[in-house]
């Protein structure tokens, strides 16, 4: 979707809405190769230009390390080892009045899963620029406060990877950080760590008085925002939690039940009809299957060697369990420009190709046309593929083989489609696909996966986190949202307010404002600021009692 941060990309083997959240658009796996393209979810800023330049507004962005332990002992235990590595994190002053006599704050943008950080993050980027550098703008220019801006990056993603030496005992080699044996140190615990630690050195070397820290995050960054206001309260003064699935999980079948949601709400472009020829597409492709018409299904779809590859169940489990086509929900833009690039855009499509044909050629038609970049010429769906590469260090590029680490040790969200509101075919991404992943990449047991997830969740609390002055703000749109708090989740706690977002995606309102932007957005905007400076003791230049009445909306 933007250019110039490369990441690899699954096939649909693994289940576009599986990757979302690490921030990959899964494309296409073709003639057994994995597709490179230049995709970063929702990123509206390049990396550099063409010519190597960065962009002139960043020149007031540092880029810095900060060593770390490699292990934070919890309480008083011994660290499993004495390693330490650099973590990278950025920093700006373009918010601080020398001459200002208010207390200064500290903004700190989390970061997480995903392809690594760069000075944008604190610049123009879908991170925390619609929130936490609206904000600290408007602090500084409208209130005349001083406001020092931070980004971290987290451990195993972008530049922040633990240097590992070499099995061969040659001076100087490595060996990949994304091993097994090296992985044991990546986790959100170790991350909450990092973070704290970073707080506790940032004090010393910025400021003189006590200044009040506060989070921001969208997406699992989120969670990381208010995890920190749980276990940090003396460090972290307040949360801003965007988007933030803190419920986790190991089965995640809400996930595909509200893309049924999406397609037919009507707000963002769907409707009844929409849905209806997604769902019939896939049971046509089914019943089609089941006749044992495996080559039109092969051509229709343009399978690699389908004629033998559709004989596989996993493989056919995959390619129909998590559709045929993607649908942009976590990702929807109202606004935005390309084919099929929002539900509004995908379902006008899906409409007018089925009042040409069939709703099973309605879903091939569409398949095409979103492959129309991809220079392969027809689509893998090798399960035992996807597995080899899943295992390999090469699945290190864009925090890939460290995000489904962190899937199979702590996280689950395994986005299965066997319950009736699916709208893909039913029954054909079951769990055994997710935890043949954990079991075949790192050797995790489906029990221990299970485990794992259960002590996350027992570790951090859930939708009941016991802390305060944490604001949740989720979008209507977006599924993650199933596992979010919200005012359907908790609607008269004061402590940890919420809002809704009315045809919103994934943290849509931390992207930088735009004027296409709908009112719902620029409210949410607004609360969040209202929030932070209630929080802050500090009054508003304009009262706006008819936003702050918003928080806590339930979701229409």
């Amino acid at each position: 979707l933007f250019p110039l941060l490369e990441v690899l990309l699954l096939t649909m083997v693994l289940g576009r809405s599986y990757f979302l959240l690490l921030g990959i658009l899964t494309a296409g796996l073709c003639q057994h190769t994995f597709a490179i393209r230049s995709v970063r979810l929702l990123d509206i800023s390049s990396v550099q230009h063409e010519d190597g330049t960065e962009e002139e507004s960043w020149h007031d962005v540092e880029e810095l390390y900060i060593e770390q332990k490699l292990d934070h002992p919890p309480s008083a235990e011994q660290p499993t080892s004495s390693l330490t590595f650099s973590q990278r994190y950025f920093y700006s002053s373009r918010y601080v009045n020398p001459s200002s006599k208010d207390p200064a704050f500290a903004f700190l943008c989390v970061g997480g899963e995903g392809p690594g950080l760069d000075k944008s993050v604190l610049v123009d980027s879908v991170h925390c620029t619609g929130d936490m550098l609206e904000l600290a703008a408007k602090l500084f220019h409208e209130h005349d406060m001083s406001v020092h801006v931070f980004a971290l990056e987290h451990r195993y993603y972008g530049k922040s990877y633990p240097v590992f030496s070499g099995d061969d005992d040659i001076d100087g080699s490595t060996s990949s950080p994304v091993t097994n044996e090296h992985l044991v140190y990546l986790s959100s615990r170790q991350a909450q760590a990092d973070l704290a630690h970073f707080i506790q050195v940032s004090n010393e070397q910025y400021f003189t008085d006590k200044v009040k820290w506060i989070t921001f995050g969208g997406s699992y960054p989120g969670m990381m925002a208010a995890w920190a206001r749980l276990l940090y309260p003396d460090l972290v003064f307040a949360a801003v939690s965007n988007s933030a699935p803190i419920q986790v999980t190991v089965d995640f079948p809400q996930y595909k039940n509200h893309v049924s949601f999406d397609l037919q709400y009507e707000t963002v472009g769907g409707s009844t009809e929409c849905l209806n020829v997604v769902k019939k597409g896939h049971e046509q492709i089914l019943s089609t299957l089941e006749i044992g018409d495996i080559s039109t299904i092969s051509n229709f779809f343009q399978i690699c060697n389908g004629t033998q590859e559709l004989l596989i169940p996993s493989n056919v489990q995959a390619f129909l369990g998590d559709g045929v086509i993607e649908v942009p929900a976590q990702e929807n833009d109202p606004s935005c420009d390309t084919d099929l690039c929002n539900i509004d855009k995908l379902c006008s499509a899906l409409i007018e190709e089925q009042e040409k044909s069939s709703p099973m050629e309605a879903l091939a038609a569409i398949a095409k046309r979103q492959r129309a970049d991809d220079e392969s010429s027809c689509v893998s769906i090798s399960w035992k593929d996807t597995l080899e590469f899943l295992k390999s260090p090469a699945a290190q590029g864009g925090g890939l083989r460290s995000w489904l680490w962190q899937t199979c040790t702590e996280m689950g969200f395994f986005q299965t489609c066997e319950e009736s509101t699916c709208p893909f075919a039913r029954g054909y991404h079951r769990l055994t696909l997710d935890f043949d992943i954990c079991q075949q990449a790192f050797g995790i047991n489906p029990s221990r996966v299970t485990q794992s997830v259960q002590d996350t969740l027992k570790y951090y609390g859930g939708l009941d986190i016991p802390a305060t002055r944490i604001l949740s703000v989720n979008g209507n749109v977006d599924p993650w949202a199933e596992l979010a708090r919200t005012s359907d989740s908790d609607p008269k706690n004061d402590d940890l307010p919420t809002h809704w977002v009315q045809g919103a995606s994934h943290h849509f309102w931390t992207h930088k404002s735009n004027d296409t932007d709908s009112k719902e957005v620029r409210n949410a905007r607004e609360i969040i600021y209202l929030q932070v400076i209630k929080w802050l003791e500090i009054e508003p230049q304009v009262q706006s009692d008819s936003i702050i009445s918003n928080i806590g909306n339930l979701r229409t």
